[in-house]
């Protein structure tokens, strides 16, 4: 959402799709064996897909599945643990270039693929080059790569021409797993062959039957790295046997296969919470922070918000809490606070913009809707996709307070292709677009709530400072000083308005152990009984 879902189609859709994959690695920990009792090792894990992900092409393939899949089967250089924070898997070690140019990371010694080959550095620099060429997760980094290359059979170097913050973003990312090197030439149009899915993870595909279900047995060959488990780092203990995933696409029969014990863990619909809470035989995990809801404005000389006043009234007539409420289920919003990363997020998130964002005035919006010279009979036009009701249902609520007003306000809404075409193809003729982003985005050069969505008019050679100062910093605390720079800029200049944060949850099995929510990953589960 990969990613990370489309930038800018795929990276939306996949982002939506899976609840955003990452913001699904959260706050919530693994039980410890203190809390669930002593871990057993056997037994299979029934888990469900929305549908079948066709492929485990990590890079080109934007399938929710994919990734639940992926995370278990390949292991990156460097991923980020439960706070988010980076930390090395295959590679033993990795160094900064004093002058930010350059990233070298050391593989761990005799790393071998779930056939018996070896890991080479030659295996990373393809992977990783195939991630930056085919995916749109590296779309930031492009622009400043320079090479990446194998000095020798254990070290991988990368060479940038502008300072940026390469292991972030790599550990955030899915599609930076590791392949083999032949696995990765034998690529075609639609991605790597489904039988060229071959890892180091904890976990190796045993079956696969299309539409129906895939099936992982535990890789003997897996070699975890040190350090506890935690988020998608560490040692993983590989407990179950088999993990199974099967292919239920009616949310319907995921609640009656979780009722009856056909399905051991699923993200239900948001419409079944409640239910699922009520049943004593099921646990609810509730991830962290997923994703954001926004209204992107359009920066483009053809619409009204190229203008400040106009951007501003617009902040200032948005009821973000009025629109949170109206999502129905409590525990999966939370405020936003106008920042572009979760609050759970501690390298990423500034209160910088929460006083802006906090502000709900209509009566002095209408005065800067006239000062922005917003005529009567002239529509503020919104448009969304209806692939996903809550957007929608945000836009009626932002048209009623404008109603309020007197400013008319019109709905489009479209699938998803259609929807980004519109955008793209006819960039002056919208004036609002209802979507969602990444809660957790790797840095903040990746986030719609810093770039915005417009062709033109949002003053990016304004951010591009700001942005090399953040990817220049080499410590914490610059770092931190940056991102409060960044969501002034936003704040001031408005290229989206934050409305909620939102989360997904997990239902599962009470005889599921060692689990409670964190994101679709199961290296560290046992079942009781």
């Amino acid at each position: 959402m990969e990613r990370t879902a489309t930038r800018p189609r795929h990276r939306i859709a996949a982002l939506a799709a899976i609840g955003l994959v990452l913001g699904a690695c959260a706050t919530p920990r693994t039980q410890s064996a203190d809390e669930a009792g002593p871990a057993k090792r056997g037994g299979n894990l029934n888990v469900r897909l929305a549908q079948d992900p066709a492929s485990l092409d990590t890079v080109q393939n934007t399938n929710a599945g994919v990734t639940y899949i992926g995370h278990e089967v390949f292991e990156q250089l460097v991923t980020i643990n439960a706070d988010y924070q980076p930390k090395p898997v295959l590679a033993e070690s990795y160094k900064k270039g004093d002058d930010g140019l350059s990233y070298t990371f050391t593989l761990r010694k005799g790393i071998v693929f779930s056939d018996g080959s070896p890991l080479k550095s030659s295996d990373a620099v393809a992977s990783l080059k195939y991630w930056v060429g085919k995916g749109s997760y590296a779309g930031s980094l492009k622009p400043v790569l320079k090479d990446i290359t194998a000095p020798d059979e254990n070290t991988v170097l990368v060479t940038l021409s502008a300072p940026f913050n390469l292991v972030a973003l790599m550990a955030a990312s899915h599609g930076s797993g590791i392949r083999r090197e032949a696995d990765i030439a034998a690529a075609g149009p639609t991605g790597i062959p489904r039988d060229k899915a071959i890892g180091t993870g904890p976990y190796k595909v045993k079956s696969w039957t299309p539409g129906q279900e895939v099936v992982l047995e535990r890789n003997d060959k897996y070699q975890p790295p040190s350090g506890e488990s935690s988020g998608y780092s560490g040692k993983k203990n590989a407990y179950l046997d088999t993990i199974t995933f099967k292919v239920v696409a009616d949310s319907d029969a995921v609640l009656n296969g979780l009722q009856t014990g056909i399905i051991d863990v699923a993200e239900a619909s948001n419409d079944q919470y409640d239910q699922v809470k009520r049943n004593d035989t099921l646990k609810v995990g509730l991830e962290g922070t997923a994703n954001i809801q926004y209204l992107a404005l359009n920066h483009n000389s053809g619409s009204i918000f190229a203008k400040p006043e106009a951007r501003e009234a617009m902040n200032l007539i948005v009821d973000k809490s009025a629109i949170m409420a109206s999502q129905g289920v409590p525990d999966l919003v939370s405020p936003n606070n106008g920042a572009f990363a979760a609050e759970t997020n501690k390298a990423m998130y500034s209160e910088a913009g929460k006083a802006t964002w906090s502000k709900h005035d209509p009566q002095r919006a209408k005065e800067l809707f006239a000062a922005a010279g917003l005529t009567a009979g002239q529509s503020v036009r919104m448009i969304t996709t209806d692939e996903f009701p809550q957007f929608k249902d945000a836009l009626v609520l932002v048209q009623s307070e404008l109603q309020k007003i007197g400013i008319t306000a019109t709905i489009d809404s479209y699938d998803f292709a259609t929807l980004i075409g519109r955008k793209n193809n006819e960039p002056n003729s919208w004036d609002v677009l209802a979507l969602m982003d990444d809660a957790n985005p790797p840095v903040p050069s990746y986030s719609d709530n810093v770039q915005g969505l417009d062709n033109m008019g949002y003053p990016r050679d304004q951010l591009a400072p700001l942005l090399t100062a953040y990817n220049s910093a080499t410590t914490p605390e610059d770092q931190s000083k940056a991102i409060d720079k960044i969501q002034e800029f936003t704040a001031q200049n408005l290229p989206t308005i934050t409305l909620y944060n939102g989360r997904s949850y997990v239902a599962y099995s009470a005889k599921v152990k060692g689990y409670s929510g964190w994101g679709m990953e199961f290296a560290d589960v046992w079942l009781a009984g």
